[in-house]
């Protein structure tokens, strides 16, 4: 079963291989064809709308959401909330959306290094020990090929010169897509599904935790809730998007 699955993995990313050698790529917010060595055309890339450069609190977003929007959180002036503001780098909005749609579900991973280092020129480089990315459930990561996170996480490693910590944190539950569910539904949806698959790694140290997409917030604020109860000092979340 294995061994069909990275066939046909290998098959898909050969015909990719193939069908840009044969004809010029596309853009992957409008499917326009691009010129020279660019990854996306640079009407697409104009269009792509910067999150205010403040402190995201997640604890407030989870509260307000329902009444501000995608807004919610980035007003927090709650001194008990410190623990809980990250960073969102863009609004997940037309043409970005399309991108990520493609990186997660079309199997573009090559997208993740141009979007890390977008999300890069956004946001200062964190005062952390390590990055890890929201782990997906394994049956998806292998229908998938891939963690998308995982890859944005690996990207900004390297950029940021910070290490990179793959399956610090374990998905231990098939969980629902979250895009598809309400924000009651979200909040259930991810509660108890992560838990330290390295739980000797954790205390006395500080984290940057990484998703693509935030919405609600629930996901990334879970996987906070259990680094600090696992003995973190800190915890920051970090989405390339905010929705």
């Amino acid at each position: 079963m294995r061994v069909a699955r990275f066939a046909r993995r290998a098959s898909r990313q050969f015909t990719r291989t193939l069908i840009d050698t044969v004809l010029p790529p596309l853009c992957p917010g409008c499917d326009s064809e691009l010129q020279g060595t660019r990854w996306i055309c640079g009407a697409c890339r104009r269009k792509f709308r910067t999150v205010p450069d403040r402190p995201l609190c997640l604890a407030c977003r989870l509260e307000e959401r329902k009444q501000q929007g995608r807004e919610a959180g980035l007003n927090c002036r709650i001194d008990e909330h410190a623990l809980w503001r990250g960073r969102a780098a863009f609004w997940m909005e037309p043409p970005l959306d399309h991108v990520i749609h493609r990186l997660k579900y079309s199997g573009c991973p090559d997208l993740a290094r141009p979007l890390a280092r977008l999300t890069a020129r956004r946001i200062t480089a964190p005062d952390v020990g390590a990055i890890l990315g929201v782990p997906l459930f394994q049956t998806r990561q292998r229908e998938r090929g891939y963690n998308q996170a995982d890859l944005l996480a690996r990207e900004l490693s390297s950029i940021w010169g910070v290490p990179h910590i793959e399956r610090l944190l374990l998905r231990q539950r098939p969980t629902q897509a979250q895009a598809q569910l309400d924000e009651e539904a979200r909040a259930r949806n991810v509660v108890n599904a992560f838990t330290p698959l390295e739980p000797t790694w954790v205390p006395r140290r500080s984290w940057l935790v990484i998703d693509d997409v935030l919405t609600t917030g629930q996901t990334l604020f879970e996987c906070l809730e259990v680094l600090r109860r696992t003995g973190a000092t800190r915890a920051i979340p970090l989405a390339v998007a905010l929705a």
